[in-house]
This record gives structure tokens, sequence and C-alpha cells, in this order.
């Protein structure tokens, strides 16, 4: 009768028990942190006029046209919000939208010299291609980076800190350009 309890059938059973506990170990899903950021920031008291600049894509798709606009804050509105709300109408002028026009808009939160963007759960499924997802982040980062003293923005997808876009990494935030 031959001896199942070699050293090299231990060796072998041994390593399946590694790699299966490693494998279990690996899949369970993370555990997402609630995120629950205050808005801190100055919003007017009143009613007043601001200038916003925005970001469209140039007509080629290899760069941005600034667009900036004259609006009127309604008192308690943020501008970084309104920005946003902004962006989705779409260029007045040359540009084409980075937005879908009627989707919904992104929410931002401010808190000291980041600001957070949650981003609807639709735009993760929007389907741009690599250049478009580019322009879709860049174009809203520069955006909410032009209305105020920020230096990073972060990007949230459904209230979850977002780690791609398609094609495009989001785990570092997307800084001011010096």
């Amino acid at each position: 009768m031959k001896s199942y309890l070699t050293f090299w059938n231990l060796l072998g059973l041994f390593l399946l028990i590694f790699g299966l506990w490693l494998y279990f170990y690996a899949s369970k899903s993370p555990q997402t942190e609630i995120l629950n950021y205050k808005v801190i920031e100055e919003e007017p008291l009143k009613s007043e006029k601001t200038e916003i600049r925005l970001y469209f894509a140039k007509k080629n798709a290899n760069g941005f046209i600034i667009e900036k606009r004259i609006v009127t804050l309604k008192p308690g509105e943020s501008k970084y919000q309104r920005a946003l709300v902004e962006l989705i109408k779409g260029p007045t002028q040359s540009g084409e939208p980075i937005l879908p026009k009627g989707s919904k808009t992104p929410t931002v939160f401010v808190s000291g010299r980041s600001a957070y963007v949650d981003l609807p759960r639709e735009y993760a499924q929007l389907g741009y291609g690599t250049t478009g997802e580019t322009l879709l982040i860049y174009g809203i980062a520069n955006t909410v980076l032009d209305q105020g003293p920020l230096d990073e923005v972060w990007f949230l997808i459904g209230g979850e800190p977002a780690r791609t876009l398609g094609h495009l990494s989001l785990v570092e935030p997307i800084r001011r350009s010096r």
C-alpha cells in the first residue's frame, strides 16, 4: 500500500488551502465608509451677481474653451453648485457640452481648500470613452476650482468614493494647475 502522506502531497495540500484562503480573503468586498461632508462655505445672505467661469470642450475635443457668465446667486445658493447647474445647461457661445443636457446635477461639498463632487450613479454608465471621460472630469474639476480658493477636487459616485470613471482613475484628487 502506497503512503499518501508524503512531503510533496502535504506541501501541495498546504498550498491549496492557503490559496483558497487567500482567494476568499481578497474577494471580500471592501467596506465603504459613509461620507458626511459639511458644506463650509460662505453663501450670500441676499441675491448677488457674480461671474462664474465654465469649462466646455473644444469642437475637436482637444482641450477646453472657458466661458464666462454673470449669474445672480439666490440667498443661500452656493457658487460652486450654481456653476455645475450652468455647466449642465451647456455653452452659449462656441464649444461643446461636457455633460449630457438634462442630466442630474452633481452635488458639491466644500471643506477647507478641498471640494467633493458627488456624481449621480448614471454618470458611471455614460460610455464617453477615454477622451470624453477626461473632458468630463477635468471640465467639472476646473469649473469648481475656478469659483473659489480651492486646491483640489475629489470625486464621489452615488455618495461613495470613486476609484474610476470608465478608463480614468479617480483615486487621487484633481489639483489646480500651477
